[in-house]
């Protein structure tokens, strides 16, 4: 049986062992200094590449609820939920939101009667900001009908 001789070791062997020791753990580095950076951009509500699923997410329910129906106050709360999960807070303010409510209601193919409900019922005129909500949600219906 051979023992360890140091002498013998080249130096590529030893880069190679020093490879494959640190790579994984710079992957490890790299993915948590990606978490931590996610996390603080979402929380802060305003969009962010990061928020790419969040809106995707957004635009699929609304698809679906357009279709199907069912009570408003549900899908506002489902809205509420998607955005609790994504880690996007104030989601009522996040113009973001709006356009990809109405991205959802053009892919749904739906009318243009339905998208003026979404936007009297998501954004009324005496609410904050409505007519940019409302401009953002005709806007995204109009990009995908």
């Amino acid at each position: 049986m051979r023992t360890f001789d140091p002498r013998r070791w080249r130096p590529a062997g030893f880069l190679l062992l020093l490879a494959v020791v640190l790579i994984p753990l710079g992957c490890s580095f790299s993915a948590s200094s990606k978490s931590s950076s996610d996390s603080s951009a979402s929380s802060s509500g305003s969009s962010s590449p990061g928020d790419a699923a969040y809106f995707d997410d957004v635009r699929s329910v609304t698809e679906a609820y357009a279709k199907s129906g069912g009570p408003f106050d549900a899908y506002q709360k489902q809205l509420g939920d998607l955005a609790k999960q994504r880690g996007v807070t104030n989601w009522e303010e996040n113009l973001g939101t709006y356009a990809a409510i109405g991205e959802g209601l053009g892919q749904a193919k739906a009318t243009q009667g339905l998208v003026d409900t979404f936007k009297e019922r998501l954004a009324p005129p005496s609410s904050p900001s409505s007519a940019d909500k409302q401009t953002a949600i005709q806007k995204g219906y109009d990009s995908k009908k």
